[in-house]
């Protein structure tokens, strides 16, 4: 099989053999791969749903367009990006391309991550045949993560956020009278079951949950899985470990779902803190957001730099990572990770402080039934999501993380990173 890079991202083919590669698909990754693809069209239907609702409520909602802006905009940049993978892989591969294939790629354009799950389940059950389709389902896996990125940055973060604007914030005097109903105007005074009419249904939230958990998903199998083709690729950088499994970067059942829901937290800290932005200020959420985004961007470009030269598909791949760092920190090409951590966690708790800042001085004096609950409800799940994170690379990462100088080395990419240092043994890996 031909060696395959890109520019912005890595997918080439481990170096590895028949003899010392161990099965890649397994009835875990069957499992893990029938959640996604449920997940994803779940989430799919779900967005139809809330335009729908949206344009055919009785009180139009402000903004409602943005709805359908953020519904077409991730599909179209990962459909866009999928015929780009598509095209790479039919000049190096002599088995890719044709009529049949065009027509493929351009029949699953909206349903790009699905188009790449389909052909992970095709190499993966071929790799009983030939061990090398086990390496394809990995490579065609971390395409999938990256395609579902897109998903998840450019789709459910804005949708969600607007989703919790106006189902929560917009809403709290009937989240007030669901949870608290008040009886002052009911005839039997207390003395009886007082039913309060309200609109918030348990569809409101579970919708909510579902997308949120969708994000969570997304970014948790794009991590694990560049981590598995980040060590297939360098087998030597992880010898010195003793676990196959650790040397395959793999995680156990326990380590993929503490990883998730610490992911689920920060994810919905995130959420939380650009609603109450948008509620309270409107458009200045553009800027907290943006001025992340640019410091992330800057970031991962100085990281190139140290590593790399810069080149205009790896100025792309910067401006794509600093909108994922909106809501999760990754690690493509592995590497120290402590520094990083610090600084990322450092970097988000500043945006969550201004958040709640600026909403407390918006609320002050209002009244209003969020106005302290939701300041707590941020907090609470950047905390959680912050606190399950440092305990997943603390106890459960496959790499052996230790704690040392060298991996509080933050700012640049550590120099194995890239493609000459193969013959490293990695052991200084602190935190990656």
């Amino acid at each position: 099989m031909p060696k395959r890079e890109s520019g912005d991202y890595v997918h080439h083919v481990p170096n590895s053999d028949s003899q010392s590669a161990p099965p890649q698909y397994t009835w875990i990754e069957a499992i893990w791969m029938t959640i996604l693809s449920v997940s994803y069209l779940l989430g799919w239907c779900i967005n139809v749903s809330i335009i729908v609702e949206k344009f055919n409520a009785e009180e139009p909602v402000s903004d409602r367009g943005f709805y359908v802006f953020y519904f077409l905009l991730p599909h179209i940049a990962a459909g866009l990006k999928n015929l780009q993978y598509y095209h790479r892989e039919t000049e190096v591969d002599e088995e890719e391309g044709g009529p049949m294939g065009w027509l493929m790629v351009t029949l699953f354009f909206p349903f790009s991550p699905l188009y790449r799950i389909i052909r992970s389940w095709k190499f993966g059950l071929a790799e009983k045949d030939d061990w090398e389709n086990g390496v394809r389902y990995v490579d065609e896996m971390v395409t999938t993560g990256v395609l579902r990125l897109f998903d998840v940055f450019l789709g459910d973060l804005p949708t969600l956020t607007l989703l919790v604007r106006d189902d929560v914030w917009s809403r709290s005097e009937d989240w007030s009278n669901l949870m608290a109903p008040n009886t002052e105007d009911i005839p039997c005074g207390g003395l009886c079951d007082p039913v309060v009419p309200s609109s918030i249904d348990s569809w409101t939230v579970v919708r909510m949950f579902i997308l949120l958990s969708k994000m969570a998903q997304g970014v948790t199998l794009y991590i694990v899985m560049i981590k598995r083709l980040h060590r297939l690729q360098h087998p030597n950088r992880y010898s010195h470990l003793r676990s196959k499994v650790h040397r395959q970067g793999r995680l156990n059942i326990f380590a993929t779902l503490l990883l998730y829901f610490a992911h689920l937290f920060f994810i919905c800290s995130r959420i939380l803190g650009y609603s109450l932005m948008i509620q309270s200020y409107g458009a200045w959420v553009y800027l907290v957001a943006g001025l992340r985004w640019v410091i992330h961007t800057l970031w991962h470009l100085f990281t190139l730099l140290t590593t790399r030269s810069i080149t205009a598909a790896r100025s792309i791949s910067s401006l794509t990572m600093g909108g994922v760092w909106l809501i999760a920190l990754t690690n493509e090409d592995g590497g120290r990770q402590l520094g990083r951590f610090i600084l990322y966690y450092g970097i988000s708790l500043v945006e969550t402080l201004t958040c709640v800042f600026l909403w407390n001085g918006a609320m002050k004096g209002s009244g209003d039934y969020f106005a302290y609950k939701g300041t707590w409800a941020t907090v609470v799940t950047f905390a959680a999501g912050t606190m399950l994170h440092a305990t997943y690379y603390a106890l459960l990462h496959p790499g052996t993380p230790s704690l040392s100088i060298e991996g509080l080395s933050c700012c640049s990419a550590d120099h194995r990173d890239s493609d000459e240092s193969d013959n490293d043994d990695g052991k200084d890996n602190a935190y990656n």
